[in-house]
């Protein structure tokens, strides 16, 4: 009887590739053979290593010949330097020549070749790579700095910070549950991404276009992608890619060449609930500021959320902390709410700011003062986590006064309650010009970012 024929398998019946040889295996062999790409015609290195190397000669034979003139016949004798001065004085015009095109070669061959480097990895900046070598190298040496919030406030403060270093972390609330945000929650079980989106707009590095691209908003007809954000469902696909969230947005990071890092403050699942003066609870971030009632106090569920990697380690080497600006309720506080969050900003060395809005927030914090802000921080987490308080001195002008007292919103001025209020509390208050807009009163990140700075080097 015939046997019967096994089906075949690619995997197993596909030919097997040689064994290569042991010595040539292995990251050296690689790291080599990547090395020698750069010889490759086109590059315009080779024919600056050629002059590197001759001129490395050339100053030898100059440094050589002096050297052997000076102290070829010398005998030191007696502690006399007159004959050493005799010496040099006699020097060969031809070894200082020798010298002089030796140093001057190995210089234009140095800058020559980061040139042709610069101009291979940064082609459409090759005119300014001077400047952007010199601007990365400064970021580099710029204060760790760590804002905490969400929202639209947090962004603002990011775009002016990110001009200083590029050693900013931005830990961002996760509690998000409206909009696009609140529809990939629902639908695909995944975290809210869209203050995570607008942060890393905030800090990125790229084109406009790029920008343009992941603010996006589909429009349609109903069900689908309508009015869901390019950068959210990208957020939420490179998380389902990579199989973890938070390398997800790392990897969104590189692909906006974000200067710093953007943080998830949580990786779990997460509710907002608010309890309110009346007596009853609200749940969902989208649902608290629409509440008529006063807010009492508010939670997260479940209450034992941990903080996502890197969070921590970043508030650790912070050189300072900054709170807000942004939502008290519902973009601040959902951060500080997150196991060990507040105990790590309390024990941290950095300086800790928190930047009051310069507006009350319809449905959150009307009528509420300078000193209840701070006061509702510290009610929820700890009384030591503030060190300064950032108010505006700027009212917005009558027209757009106006415009704002009908939305019920009203200017967070410092009063003289509030001054006296902090100064019990040990707290230092900032007051100065922060905020401006013709459309929107809103801080100016430019003039918030020099203000938090000036701090960090008192």
């Amino acid at each position: 009887m015939a046997r019967k024929k096994a089906p075949f398998n690619s995997e197993r019946n596909a030919p097997k590739p040689r064994a290569r040889s042991g010595r040539r295996s292995g990251s050296f062999w690689n790291r080599r053979r990547i090395a020698w790409r750069w010889l490759y015609p086109g590059v315009r290195l080779k024919r600056w290593l050629l002059l590197l190397v001759l001129s490395v000669i050339v100053f030898s034979f100059g440094l050589s010949g002096m050297l052997g003139h000076v102290f070829g016949n010398f005998e030191l004798k007696v502690i006399d330097v007159r004959p050493l001065a005799k010496q040099i004085q006699s020097l060969r015009t031809i070894d200082f020549l020798l010298l002089t095109a030796g140093i001057a070669g190995v210089v234009m061959a140095f800058r020559r070749s980061l040139y042709s480097v610069l101009t291979v990895l940064m082609p459409a900046r090759e005119k300014e790579y001077a400047s952007v070598a010199l601007k990365r190298l400064r970021m580099k040496r710029g204060p760790r700095l760590v804002a905490i919030g969400g929202g639209t406030g947090l962004p603002v403060l990011l775009s002016g910070l990110k001009k200083y270093t590029s050693n900013l972390s931005a830990i961002v609330t996760m509690a998000d549950d409206g909009g696009s945000s609140g529809r990939l929650r629902r639908e695909y079980q995944a975290l809210p991404p869209g203050d995570l989106r607008n942060c890393l707009i905030a800090m990125a590095e790229t084109s406009p276009l790029m920008s343009r691209l992941f603010q996006h908003r589909f429009r349609g007809r109903g069900g689908g992608i309508e009015g869901h954000a390019f950068g959210n469902l990208f957020i939420t696909a490179l998380g389902e890619i990579t199989g973890d969230f938070a390398t997800g947005v790392k990897a969104a990071s590189q692909v906006l060449a974000v200067s710093g890092q953007v943080l998830p403050v949580t990786v779990d699942p997460v509710v907002l609930e608010a309890e309110l003066e009346d007596g009853s609870t609200v749940c969902g971030e989208s649902s608290i500021s629409q509440s008529h009632s006063p807010i009492k106090q508010i939670r997260l569920e479940p209450g034992n959320v941990r903080p996502a990697p890197d969070t921590r380690e970043a508030l650790a080497k912070a050189d300072a902390i900054i709170l807000g600006p942004g939502s008290l309720y519902t973009s601040i506080l959902p951060n500080l709410l997150v196991s060990g969050i507040a105990d790590e900003i309390a024990a941290s060395p950095a300086v800790k700011i928190y930047v009051c809005n310069v507006m009350t927030q319809p449905g959150e914090t009307d009528g509420m003062g300078l000193a209840e802000h701070v006061r509702v921080i510290r009610e929820h987490t700890r009384p030591d986590l503030i060190q300064y308080v950032l108010v505006n001195t700027e009212e917005p002008g009558k027209e757009m006064l106006k415009r704002y007292r009908e939305m019920n919103a009203a200017p967070v001025l410092a009063a003289a309650d509030d001054i006296e209020q902090l100064d019990k509390d040990g707290i230092t208050l900032i007051r100065t010009r922060l905020a401006g807009g013709k459309d929107f009163f809103r801080h100016d990140p430019g003039r918030l970012a020099r203000v938090i700075l000036k701090l960090i080097v008192i």
